[in-house]
């Protein structure tokens, strides 16, 4: 009877039904927790500062350079977006061009001479600049083109010691050939681009008349050079590093490297007549998974307080023409596109190296062999 009695007791206030509430609840409960857990989880891990930062990978050349390039633009532009700037180098196509066909692009921007962003245009390893984002109609026209923009005008001229040559030092590159009258150990950039213009120059051929340029007569002046050249740079800081220690006594090199070993009381000094002029322009490496952030970033740094602020730092002229007025006397004075300079200068023609580089390339390869 009491078994009955509870058994009814039980059934008429749903006990079985109230038993299986029970458990389900349970299980409810623990979904929702898990649920509530994850949430929580994922939650706390996008919002921690290592999931949320944000960064661009920046080509650097080093040195100097890039102690200009983080104190201009990447400390500023960290500053102003909370986007951290990565260095990293050296310029390699070959590197980019692996990265770019495996489609796993590592850099996203970089500022080189437009020797080098043309063979990078050419097989196709760069993005078209967005010009919604970069407002080209503040730089010189001549700074803006498809796949570069804006940067700085940097001039390959002669840098030397000026205790080897004292009151006669080295006037052109005739002078930076006679080794007779001046002499000594000289380095050039190991790289047609440059070179061949500047063996010609010593040759005597009249710069408005350098291009098409006539390479044999080039190789022909070299060779007689050759003899007293010991080091072929490849990088600007190893430039930079055989004329301040002495391992050379003339450099063809950029203006930048050769004025700041100057304003740190090296006893080098410049000579800007028939120095070459050319275009450093920013660009961005093609599939890059940061192409917005890239874009703003080359924005940011065609600011003319910016390009200003760079020249402080490394000698090379602003694309942007307003940056001059954030830019005191002295400084302009060694930037290559200072009127007194700029009107001896020799502009680099890089239409002529863009169907010829490889050429010439190879040639040069076979001759340095020899």
């Amino acid at each position: 009877m009491k078994g009955d009695f509870k058994n009814k007791c039980f059934s008429s206030l749903g006990g079985n039904n109230v038993s299986k509430s029970r458990i389900e609840g349970g299980r409810m409960m623990k979904i929702i927790f898990v649920s509530v857990l994850v949430v929580g989880l994922i939650s706390m891990l996008t919002t921690h500062p290592m999931a949320q930062e944000k960064k661009i990978v920046l080509l650097s050349w080093g040195g100097v350079w890039e102690e200009g390039i983080k104190k201009a633009f990447g400390d500023p532009f960290e500053k102003e977006t909370g986007i951290k700037v990565i260095y990293t180098g050296p310029y390699d196509l070959g590197k980019l061009k692996a990265m770019v066909e495996a489609g796993r692009t590592e850099w996203d921007v970089g500022q080189p001479g437009m020797g080098w962003l043309v063979q990078a245009e050419h097989a196709n390893l760069l993005e078209p600049i967005d010009y919604s984002v970069v407002k080209k109609e503040q730089l010189d026209p001549g700074s803006v083109h498809k796949y570069g923009v804006g940067g700085e005008y940097e001039a390959i001229a002669i840098g030397y010691r000026t205790a080897k040559y004292g009151k006669n030092p080295p006037k052109n590159w005739k002078d930076f050939w006679d080794t007779k009258a001046f002499p000594g150990l000289r380095c050039l950039p190991k790289r047609p681009d440059f070179t061949m213009e500047l063996a010609l120059l010593a040759d005597g051929v009249d710069p408005a008349k350098l291009y098409p340029l006539d390479i044999d007569r080039a190789f022909k002046s070299l060779d007689r050079l050759k003899p007293n050249i010991p080091v072929w740079w490849t990088v600007g800081t190893q430039s930079q590093s055989v004329l301040k220690d002495g391992e050379v006594d003339m450099v063809a090199t950029y203006n930048g490297r050769i004025i700041d070993l100057k304003v740190k009381g090296a006893p080098v000094d410049i000579v800007w007549n028939q120095a070459l002029y050319y275009q450093a322009a920013w660009c961005v490496f093609k599939g890059t998974p940061r192409l917005a952030d890239a874009m703003r970033f080359i924005e940011f740094s065609n600011r003319p307080e910016n390009q200003a602020m760079m020249s402080k730092h490394i000698y090379y002229g602003p694309t942007n023409p307003k940056a001059f007025n954030f830019i005191d006397k002295e400084t302009a004075k060694f930037l290559p596109s200072y009127s007194e300079h700029f009107k001896d200068c020799v502009k680099l023609d890089f239409d002529y190296w863009r169907p010829n580089r490889e050429k010439v390339l190879e040639q040069m390869v076979q001759w340095l062999m020899k």
